[in-house]
C-alpha cells in the first residue's frame, strides 16, 4: 500500500499523534451515537441495512402468496467490542471544513503505521485477537441485498451507507470478546420509519501508543 492516507484532526491531537504516536479507536457505538448532523455520527454505525425499493418480500407458506412488508431488514455487530481508527483516501479543504479542523495530518506509509498498531496490540494481552481489519469503507445502497456481508462482522465495520461516500474513508479495526466471529450479530426486522435508539451510553475506546512517527507523516494546514 502506497498511497497515502489522511487523518483530519485538530491542532492538539495532530501533536500527539505525530510525536507520541497516540491514536485513539472508538468503539461503534460511539459513531453511531455521535450528533453531529451526519458528518461523524452514523445512525446505521454497526449495522447492515437492507431496504429493497418494492419493500421486504416474504412468502406465505400456506397460499405460496407473496407479499411486501414496509419493514427494513438489520444485522447488527456487537457495537461496543469493535474499535476503528477512521481516516480518509482524500485530502481537500472540503473534508477539512467538513470535519471542523484547519489540520491534516499525512501518514505516507500505511503500511507501517499498520505493523505499529499490530505491535502495540500484542502488548494488551486482554485482546486475545489481534487480527486487524482495514482498508477503504465499501459504501452501499440500503436496496442492495447483503448477500453473506449481514452475517459477517468484520465486513459490517468496514461499511457504511452510500449517502457517506464524499468522505472517501478508510478504516482500521479490531475487536474484543469474539466480535469478530462469524454471525455474530444481532437480526431483526424493524418497522419502517422506526426510530432508533440509543442502545449504549458506555462507549468504550482503546489508546495505543505507536511512539514517534514524524518520519511518517507530514502535517498540513489549510
Amino acid at each position: 500500500m502506497k498511497q497515502s492516507l489522511f487523518r483530519y484532526i485538530s491542532g492538539e491531537y495532530a501533536e500527539a499523534f505525530v510525536r507520541r504516536g497516540e491514536i485513539l479507536f472508538r468503539s461503534l457505538s460511539y459513531y453511531r451515537d455521535y450528533e453531529d448532523e451526519g458528518v461523524r455520527s452514523d445512525e446505521f454505525e454497526g449495522t447492515r441495512l437492507h431496504l429493497p425499493v418494492d419493500g421486504l418480500k416474504v412468502t406465505k407458506i400456506a397460499t405460496d402468496e407473496v407479499v411486501s412488508l414496509p419493514y427494513t431488514f438489520e444485522s447488527t455487530a456487537r457495537e461496543d467490542d469493535i474499535f476503528v481508527y477512521c481516516l480518509s483516501t482524500t485530502h481537500s479543504e472540503f473534508l477539512a471544513e467538513k470535519f471542523n479542523t484547519k489540520t491534516c495530518v499525512e501518514i505516507h506509509e500505511p503500511v507501517r503505521l499498520l505493523a505499529l498498531i499490530r505491535n502495540a496490540l500484542t502488548r494488551r494481552p486482554f485482546i486475545k485477537n489481534k487480527h486487524l481489519e482495514y482498508g477503504p469503507v465499501k459504501y452501499y445502497a440500503p436496496h442492495e441485498p447483503p448477500i453473506i456481508e449481514w452475517a459477517l462482522p468484520e465486513k459490517i465495520a468496514l461499511s457504511k451507507p452510500s449517502t457517506f461516500s464524499w468522505q472517501g474513508e478508510y478504516r482500521i479495526a479490531f475487536a474484543v470478546n469474539g466480535a469478530f466471529n462469524a454471525e455474530n450479530v444481532k437480526v431483526q426486522l424493524v418497522p419502517l420509519g422506526e426510530r432508533r435508539r440509543t442502545q449504549s451510553t458506555n462507549h468504550p475506546k482503546q489508546l495505543l501508543k505507536l511512539g514517534n512517527m514524524s518520519k511518517l507523516c507530514t502535517t498540513h494546514h489549510f
